[in-house]
């Protein structure tokens, strides 16, 4: 069997949920763990970030210092929840429909905090065009790891820790 038969064996039973191999199965878990370990180290930088950015919007003082870590446990809380509260807004409840507000201004305050942190501590800032894409998809990709990481953990939750094909 070619590699290519090899390729499309496997994608074929991991989309129409067929038994995997032994082989294919820990291909499979072991890709789910880097991805875990990479989306998990993402969204520590991005709470490192939000911190850092957020001392720079108020100051160094002693309050704002205990602020930055208290907003930012706050927004972390938000977009590590993004999976549940999805799916409260779904229900169309006046309650849930306020969180998803808040949600969303979350999420914004920290693309524009992680900006500020990682154009601090990644980009050298000397106002090259490459260097501003950089920072955007950089921000972006962080911004969006907790939220990933709250997909992962609410598929995993949803599924009892069952091992399912994805569609």
């Amino acid at each position: 069997m070619s590699e290519e038969d090899k390729a499309e064996d496997w994608s074929l039973a991991y989309s129409y949920g067929k038994k995997l191999s032994r082989r294919q199965k820990g291909q499979k878990t072991l890709m789910k763990l880097y991805l875990l370990i990479v989306l998990t180290l993402a969204a520590i930088w991005d709470g490192f970030a939000t911190v850092y950015g957020t001392l720079q919007v108020l100051g160094d003082g002693l309050p704002q210092i205990v602020a930055s870590f208290l907003f930012s446990a706050l927004i972390m809380g938000f977009v590590l929840n993004t999976a549940r509260i999805m799916r409260w807004a779904r229900s169309g409840e006046f309650v849930a429909l306020i969180t998803t507000f808040f949600w969303f201004i979350a999420l914004g305050y920290d693309f524009y905090t992680s900006w500020l942190g990682n154009a601090d501590f990644i980009i050298q800032n000397s106002g090259d065009s490459t260097e501003t894409v950089i920072l955007v998809g950089l921000t972006a990709l962080v911004v969006a790891s907790p939220i990933l990481l709250s997909l992962m953990w609410e598929r995993r939750a949803s599924t009892g820790n069952q091992r399912v094909a994805l569609p």
